[in-house]
This record gives C-alpha cells, sequence and structure tokens, in this order.
C-alpha cells in the first residue's frame, strides 16, 4: 500500500459539480483568458498551462484570477516541471504555495531517481502548507495502446501511479478507461481527469477520453474540460451543460 497519505484528500468532502469542473485557459494573452474568467462567471476552477506561461507574468495573473474570484475555487498550474534541479522545482512550489495555487503538475521523468527527486523537492518547497497538491502524470492522454511496448494501458498507469504515490505525491492524472481501476485501486487519492469530451464536442487531440458523467461515475474527483468550452459559440452555456452532467451523475 502507498504510504503517502500526509494531506487530507479532497475525497472526504462533498463537491458538486461547479467545484469539480477545471477550465483549461488554453489560450495565448492574459487579456483573452481573463475575458474567459469574467464570461465563466458560473465557474471557480481554472487551469494555466504552458501557453499563458509563454505569455509572460504568469504569477501576477494568477493573482487577478483570484482576485476575481474572492480567492474561492482555485487556480491548477500544469507546467508538468520534472526533472529539473532540485532548486528550481522548490522556487516553483513555494511561489504557488505563496498565491495558495491548488493543483501542480509533475510529470514523470524517464529516469526513476529524477521522479523521485522532483516529488522530494516539491514537498520540501511546500512544507506544512495544504497547497498546492502534487498531481503526476503516469500517462498522457494523447496517448494509447499504440505507443506502448507492452500495450496494457491500464497496467502501465497502476503501476507509475502506484510508483508516484509512494514517492509521496498527493494524486493522479488520469483519463478514459483508466479511471475506474485507479479509483479502485487507490481509494482515497485526487484524481484529476483530462480528456473530457461531451457527447456534443469533437475528442480533438485526446486517444483516451470520457464523457464528464461517465469519468464521474468512475471515480473522477475533477475534470478537467478546455476546448469544448472555451470554442463554444456561448462558453458560459456550455460550462453549465458539463457542470449539469455531473451534478446528474453524483446524484
Amino acid at each position: 500500500m502507498s504510504q503517502h497519505h500526509t494531506m487530507r484528500s479532497s475525497r472526504g468532502r462533498s463537491l458538486k459539480g461547479k467545484d469539480r469542473l477545471i477550465v483549461a485557459l488554453d489560450v495565448s494573452t492574459h487579456e483573452e483568458a481573463i475575458d474567459l474568467v469574467n464570461r465563466l462567471d458560473n465557474v471557480s476552477f481554472f487551469k494555466v498551462g504552458l501557453r499563458l506561461f509563454m505569455a509572460g507574468d504568469v504569477l501576477g495573473f494568477i493573482k487577478k484570477v483570484q482576485e476575481r474570484r474572492n480567492n474561492e475555487g482555485g487556480v491548477f498550474i500544469d507546467l508538468k516541471i520534472s526533472g529539473d534541479i532540485d532548486n528550481t522545482v522548490k522556487d516553483f512550489v513555494k511561489a504557488c504555495s505563496a498565491l495558495d495555487v491548488k493543483f501542480i503538475t509533475l510529470v514523470e521523468a524517464a529516469l526513476t531517481v529524477m521522479t523521485v527527486n522532483t516529488i522530494r523537492a516539491a514537498k520540501e518547497a511546500r512544507g506544512t502548507a495544504n497547497y498546492p497538491r502534487i498531481l503526476m502524470v503516469p500517462l498522457f492522454s494523447s496517448l494509447d495502446a499504440d505507443d506502448l511496448i507492452d500495450r496494457d494501458v491500464t497496467g502501465h498507469i497502476l503501476a507509475r501511479g502506484q510508483a508516484m504515490l509512494d514517492q509521496g505525491c498527493d494524486g493522479l492524472i488520469v483519463s478514459g478507461d483508466a479511471i475506474g481501476p485507479c479509483r479502485e485501486r487507490f481509494p482515497d487519492v485526487d484524481i484529476v481527469s483530462p480528456g473530457i469530451r461531451p457527447s456534443w464536442s469533437p475528442v480533438d487531440d485526446h486517444k483516451r477520453t470520457s464523457t464528464p458523467g461517465a469519468a464521474i461515475r468512475s471515480g473522477a474527483d475533477y475534470l478537467v474540460v478546455g476546448r469544448p468550452i472555451i470554442d463554444a459559440e456561448n462558453p458560459r452555456d456550455a460550462a453549465a451543460r458539463i457542470i449539469g452532467e455531473i451534478d446528474e451523475s453524483l446524484a
């Protein structure tokens, strides 16, 4: 069994649909992103990725998002930092902690020692703070059995996930059919699921997808949704449809 339970998981809280939806602000400028945040007044949780990071002053942008939500909800920084020197990882985590960022991703490195060192450095930097929670990525949702030598996607994710949790991360990024087996194997950890595509949306570049309802019923805690919302004619209505589907599945 994993020995990583140093923090209380979100599994212990009653989360509604509006709490579980994380909208990926996959746009190129802060102006576009803030416009989306303003329009999506029914959403409280947002993901900031590499595109916004490249726009500069990402920490200043996060402060603006927090101000617009009166520090309710959360921010998820998805830069998948791993394998860098410990001081770089620590500086990143400390900055996120100071801003009360809720989630950050650390992606598995090719070498086990790099994964171990990255998680250790992140936990040392967080110290006794509650956030950010450290999420690891066993396998990207853009990959499937064709990309693995043994072609066993679920087995690969369970094994990698167990190793990451044993090293002390707080949760996993898991998509598609692997959500259910991961929830069964890891009942108390945070599971955040990308590759979410409603029935009315194209799958884009994700190979392992799930509808919002299916992901929640399989055991996901949070759903990351980008293009189906931000590319919609009315992003707020698209978010509302997804939140409604989540709440129906929870019921």
